[in-house]
C-alpha cells in the first residue's frame, strides 16, 4: 500500500530527533581521571607546601615578638637586626616567585622539599629520609623556612609546649650541590659556632646509618672523614636537587596557566582520552554505537506512535523509521569527529573545548533539520487540508519543542535516552489526540450548520406557502366583491383569512 506524504515526513522528523539522541549518546563524555602517579601526587605536595611558606609565621603581636627575638638571635649579619626589622620579618609573608627568582633559588626550593617531607614524616608518613631523627616530636605544630635569608639556619621549627604556648626554634641547613661544595660547607658549618651540625643533603650522600656515602656520584673518602671529623650529622632526603628543579619548574608552569600539578596532570589526562576518542578506531566505534541507538529509539518511537495514533503497525513504516535513524546516527557520529578535527585543527581549540565544540554542532544541527522537516510537514498537511492554518502552526510549535529537546537533555547521556524517547512518543500522541478531537468536532459542527440550513431551507418553504395562500384569499375576496357587490353584507359579515 502507498505509504500517505505526511506519514513519510513525520517518520523523517522521527528519525531525526533520534539520530540527535544517538549522536548524544555515543558522543565522547571524557572525564578527568584521578591522579594516582606518586611522584605527580609528590609534586602537588611540594608546590602546596612552597604556596604555604609563602604567608607570615605570625600575625602582630605577642608570638610575633618572640619569633622577632628567635630571629635577632640567629641571625648571621655582621650589625644583627633591629627589633623593628626583626618584627616585620616575622609578620611578612614571601612571593612564591622567591623560590624561582634570586641569588640562590635552588636552595630555597630545597629547602621547601625538605620541609614537605619532614611535615609528612611528623604525621607518620614514610617519606624515604635516609638516617631521619630517632625521635619524632609530637607536639610539632609548624615547620617554616628561616624569615631572614642571612640566618645562620635554614628551617625554623615550631614547637606546642605544655602551657600551650610555641616554641620556635632553628634547626639545620639545606646543601645542595657538588660533592666538594656540599662537604666544604658543612664541614665549615659545624666549625662556626651557632650554625649547629645536622646538614640536610641529597640522600644519594648518605648511607642508612647516617656516615658518609662513599661513591662516585657522592663524596670521596677524604671528603667523608673530613665531615665525620666535624661529627657532621647527615639526614639524606630523596632526590632533594631533582625534586627542587621539578619544584621551579611547576611554580613556573603556575604562573602561566595557574594550575597546581596534580590539577595540571588531570588535564593532561583528560585531553589525552579526549584525544584518544577521537582517533581511527574510536571513530569508527561511535558510528556503529549511533546508528543502532538511533535506529532503536526510531524504530521504537514509530512503533509507538503508530500504535496511539492508528491503533495498528505497519512494520514496513517501522523498519523505514529504523533504517533512516540509523543513517543519520551514523552521520551524526561522523559529523561529531569532523566537528573536533575541524575545531582542534583550525580553530586552535583546545580538545576539551573541541569536543564540547562538536557536541553542540552535531545537536544544533540535527534539531534544525528536525525542526525543518516537522515544518514542511505542517505546511503540507495545511495544503491539503488535513489540518487548518491555525493547527499546522499550533503543531509547528508543539514538534518543534520535542526537537529542541535533545539539545535540552544531552547532558545526561544514556540516561536522558528513555526519557527523550519517552517525550517523543507523548508529545507527538498528544498532537495527534488533540487533532483527532478537533477533526470531531468540526465535523460536529458542520453537521449542525447542515441541520440549521435545512431548517432554513424549510422555513423559507414555508413561509413562501402561507405568502401564495395569502394571494390566493385576496382574489377570492376581490371575486366576491364583484359577483355580489359591494354592499352585499355589512363588513362584519365578510370573510376574511388573516395572515397571521
Amino acid at each position: 500500500m502507498h505509504r500517505k506524504p505526511k506519514q513519510h515526513w513525520q517518520e523523517d522528523a522521527i528519525a531525526l530527533s533520534s539520530a540527535a539522541a544517538g549522536a548524544n549518546v555515543v558522543h565522547p563524555n571524557t572525564v578527568a581521571q584521578t591522579v594516582t602517579d606518586p611522584a605527580i601526587i609528590d609534586r602537588g605536595c611540594l608546590y602546596a607546601e612552597a604556596i604555604n611558606q609563602t604567608r607570615p609565621l605570625a600575625k602582630p603581636g605577642a608570638e610575633a615578638l618572640r619569633i622577632a627575638d628567635m630571629v635577632r638571635d640567629g641571625t648571621a649579619r655582621p650589625h644583627g637586626l633591629t627589633q623593628t626589622v626583626a618584627e616585620r620579618m616575622a609578620t611578612s609573608g614571601r612571593s612564591l616567585d622567591s623560590f624561582i627568582n634570586g641569588a640562590n633559588p635552588r636552595g630555597k626550593a630545597a629547602e621547601v622539599v625538605v620541609t614537605s617531607d619532614y611535615r609528612a614524616l611528623h604525621v607518620g608518613h614514610d617519606t624515604g629520609i635516609v638516617n631521619p631523627p630517632e625521635h619524632v616530636a609530637q607536639n610539632l605544630r609548624d615547620i617554616r623556612l628561616a624569615p631572614d635569608a642571612a640566618s645562620r639556619k635554614d628551617l625554623v621549627f615550631a614547637f606546642e609546649t605544655k602551657n600551650g604556648d610555641v616554641l620556635w626554634k632553628y634547626n639545620g641547613q639545606v646543601k645542595t650541590g657538588g660533592a666538594q661544595y656540599v662537604s666544604d660547607t658543612l664541614v665549615e658549618m659545624a666549625k662556626t659556632p651557632g650554625y649547629g651540625k645536622v646538614g640536610y643533603v641529597d640522600a644519594r650522600y648518605v648511607n642508612p646509618d647516617g656516615t658518609p656515602r662513599v661513591a662516585p656520584d657522592a663524596f670521596t673518602s677524604g671528603q667523608a672523614r673530613r665531615l665525620q671529623g666535624a661529627e657532621v650529622r647527615l639526614r639524606g632526603v630523596s632526590n632533594l636537587e631533582k625534586r627542587a628543579d621539578q619544584l621551579m619548574a611547576d611554580i613556573e608552569s603556575g604562573k602561566r596557566d595557574g594550575l597546581a600539578p596534580v590539577a595540571r596532570q588531570e588535564l593532561q589526562q583528560l585531553r589525552d582520552d579526549i584525544a584518544a576518542a577521537y582517533r581511527a578506531r574510536g571513530v569508527v566505534s561511535h558510528i556503529g554505537g549511533g546508528a543502532v541507538i538511533a535506529a532503536a529509539s526510531a524504530a521504537v518511537v514509530s512503533l509507538v506512535v503508530q500504535l496511539a495514533t492508528e491503533g495498528k503497525v505497519d512494520a514496513k513504516t517501522v523498519g523505514k523509521s529504523a533504517g533512516t535513524g540509523a543513517i543519520f546516527g551514523a552521520g551524526g557520529a561522523a559529523a561529531d569527529a569532523s566537528f573536533y578535527h575541524f575545531g582542534t585543527e583550525v580553530r586552535e581549540l583546545v580538545p576539551e573545548a573541541a569536543t564540547e565544540f562538536a557536541k553542540q554542532g552535531v545537536a544544533i544541527g540535527f534539531c534544525v533539520l528536525a525542526v525543518g522537516t516537522d515544518l514542511i510537514s505542517e505546511i503540507r498537511a495545511a495544503c491539503r487540508g488535513d489540518v487548518t492554518v491555525a493547527g499546522a502552526v499550533g503543531g509547528t510549535a508543539a514538534k518543534t519543542a520535542l526537537d529542541l529537546l535533545p539539545l535540552v537533555m544531552a547532558p545526561l547521556g544514556l540516561a536522558g535516552l528513555p526519557v527523550l524517547v519517552g517525550a517523543q512518543v507523548g508529545g507527538r500522541w498528544l498532537i495527534g489526540k488533540t487533532r483527532e478531537a478537533d477533526r470531531v468536532l468540526e465535523q460536529a459542527i458542520a453537521a449542525d450548520v447542515a441541520l440549521a440550513e435545512n431548517i432554513t431551507q424549510r422555513m423559507t418553504a414555508f413561509t413562501q406557502v402561507v405568502e401564495d395562500m395569502t394571494a390566493d384569499c385576496v382574489d377570492t375576496d376581490a371575486l366576491f366583491n364583484q359577483v355580489m357587490g359591494p354592499d352585499s353584507c355589512e363588513p362584519w359579515m365578510r370573510l376574511h383569512l388573516l395572515k397571521n
